[in-house]
């Protein structure tokens, strides 16, 4: 089963289940993300889309403790934000955070004290950058965060800045 946090008016899979906090949208269940916990069983789904969602939350250590609650066991999470170094980070007043590809690395509970003091455990599947259209910054950009993207983030991610994180998790129970 699929759930899709935060579908808006498209759901990222025809079949999931939608959580969204509006009610013009084609959720199924409709739901402040910031309220917990989320009207949904646990380790109900097997594969989990994020699109958006991660940079507007209150807490999103809370949100993804609250992801692995409705997770099941091996559920592949597919997170997508803005980059730190996109505009798009910026724009929009509703974003609370803006987070770096990195980010990521802190739901793993390797590198870091377990989150929201929960033991809740991602696996990193994949994590890559997206860029626009220009096609020598861009193209840049791609090659300097495929040869690292530590060094991309530390060192060049504001001369050639990506547009979004996308991240792919996988829940480990």
């Amino acid at each position: 089963m699929t759930l899709d946090i935060g579908c808006g008016k498209r759901k990222a899979e025809p079949d999931a289940i939608g959580i969204d906090v509006s009610p013009d949208s084609a959720a199924e269940h409709i739901w402040n993300l910031d309220q917990y916990p989320w009207p949904l069983e646990s380790s109900q789904f097997d594969r989990i889309h994020m699109s958006h969602i991660i940079e507007h939350v209150e807490d999103p250590m809370r949100a993804m403790a609250e992801v692995y609650r409705v997770a099941r066991e091996g559920a592949d999470v597919f997170i997508t934000t803005p980059h730190f170094s996109s505009h798009n980070s910026y724009v929009d007043p509703t974003h609370r955070r803006h987070m770096a590809a990195q980010s990521f690395e802190y739901f793993t509970g390797k590198d870091f004290a377990t989150f929201s003091g929960s033991a809740c455990r991602f696996d990193i599947v994949k994590v890559e950058l997206t860029f626009g259209g220009n096609f020598v910054l861009d193209n840049l950009g791609r090659m300097i965060a495929r040869g690292s993207l530590r060094w991309y983030e530390r060192h060049a991610a504001w001369i050639f800045p990506a547009l979004d994180i996308r991240a792919h998790l996988r829940a480990r129970k």
